[in-house]
């Protein structure tokens, strides 16, 4: 993967943003100003901002608007990382001294490495210190006219984690995606709802030291909501599979990823949740090159593994864990919704066509679906039930590939 890439193509968001003002006084807010895309043109090709802005400007009635207190809230879950407040509030000249031209301001880190800030607040109202965790909607302060301000009006501007500002709003003089929940057209606001965060990163099925499946990311098991897991500072738009990778020891697991015919990428979480705070260990070469991984595990403690796409790119693969052990002997036995005509068989998948079923590369062994199937919900739909024979079966191979130490 090439982070140069990353910068060039703009901001792929893992949570949109909800319009950063209080609920009872967005009805206040409007646009004065949005991001400069170069002479003095906005997201929409029209005109409503000033050469060199690089931040969305909304206003709430002037001197009076801001005497009435017009909150001003997250636009997205994150962690306070800086804050400054007492500056003077009643700037009109656009250079009025303190917090680096942001006046009284609250910068916020979110989880995928994006930043944003609200700037110019009103003097005492900054509701937040650095290192309090706020969730989409809490207070941060309320408008107010300091620092380089000609008058009372909230700038908006975020940051991608390199630091360059960037314009949420998408149009015909910004292609790429929004940032916002809801953009609504050009002059009115995007709406004041909050993006919902994406479920567990639920697992298909359980897999142990010397398995190996065949599968592709966009099968039936797979998802879209996950783009991001805190393993680097790439975000991801394609789709992502997940496994769970048991083992009776405490030893090291190496997850290997081959066989690719488009750019896949491999994590190692400590849990199902996805969400950027848990990555163990993760493999994100370029193209189509095989991906590996390996993570310290703990008996009988899962690693969840996830497979997820590059800018969309999907593709078969074959999958492989390598260690030492093998299945806790205290595991409850694999199980499968009904329906599943693959599991109804027992015989493993096969097919190529890239249709979307569990397939791998030509000639990828692939574990039949009854040895790994445990439909959890979430990304991880199931298959039929076997019969009781089927069962026993299983559980004859099982002994006999996994002896016990």
């Amino acid at each position: 993967m090439i982070g140069l890439l990353w910068v060039a193509v703009g901001p792929v968001q893992a949570q949109a943003f909800r319009f950063p003002a209080g609920d009872a006084d967005y009805v206040n807010y409007y646009v004065t100003a949005y991001y400069d895309h170069g002479g003095v043109t906005d997201w929409s090709c029209e005109s409503d901002t000033y050469s060199g802005h690089r931040g969305s400007d909304f206003g709430v009635g002037s001197w009076s608007g801001m005497d009435a207190g017009q909150d001003i809230v997250a636009a997205a879950d994150g962690v306070v990382e800086t804050t400054n407040d007492g500056e003077f509030d009643e700037c009109t000249t656009s250079d009025c001294a303190g917090g680096g031209g942001f006046g009284n301001y609250v910068k916020l880190q979110h989880d995928d490495g994006r930043v944003t800030y609200y700037a110019h607040m009103k003097k005492w109202t900054v509701a937040v210190s650095p290192g309090d965790r706020v969730s989409c909607g809490d207070l941060l302060g309320q408008v107010g006219s300091s620092g380089y301000s000609s008058g009372p009006h909230l700038h908006f501007e975020p940051r991608t984690s390199s630091g360059t500002a960037y314009d949420p709003f998408t149009g015909a003089c910004n292609a790429g995606t929004s940032s916002w929940v809801v953009q609504g057209p050009w002059g009115d606001l995007p709406a004041p709802v909050c993006d919902t965060p994406p479920g567990e990163c639920v697992p298909q099925a359980v897999l142990t030291c010397g398995d190996s499946v065949g599968a592709r990311n966009d099968s039936e098991h797979a998802s879209t909501e996950h783009w991001y897991y805190g393993c680097s500072e790439f975000t991801y738009s394609g789709s992502e599979v997940a496994w769970e990778v048991l083992t009776d020891r405490d030893e090291p697991v190496t997850v290997t990823l081959s066989g690719l015919t488009a750019d896949l990428d491999l994590f190692l979480l400590s849990s199902a949740a996805c969400d950027g705070t848990g990555c163990v260990a993760h493999s994100t070469e370029s193209e189509t090159s095989d991906e590996s991984a390996t993570a310290q595990a703990t008996a009988e403690v899962p690693l969840v593994v996830v497979v997820d796409g590059w800018e969309g790119a999907v593709s078969g693969f074959h999958l492989s864990v390598a260690c030492e052990g093998g299945l806790p002997e205290d595991t409850e036995p694999v199980d499968s919704d009904p329906g599943d005509s693959k599991t109804d068989t027992g015989e493993a998948s096969t097919d190529t066509s890239g249709t979307g079923d569990d397939t791998g590369p030509e000639g990828s062994p692939v574990v039949p679906w009854s040895r790994v199937e445990r439909p959890r919900g979430g990304c991880a739909t199931g298959g039929g039930a076997l019969p009781v024979g089927w069962w026993l079966l299983a559980s004859l191979v099982l002994f006999w590939r996994r002896p016990r130490s």
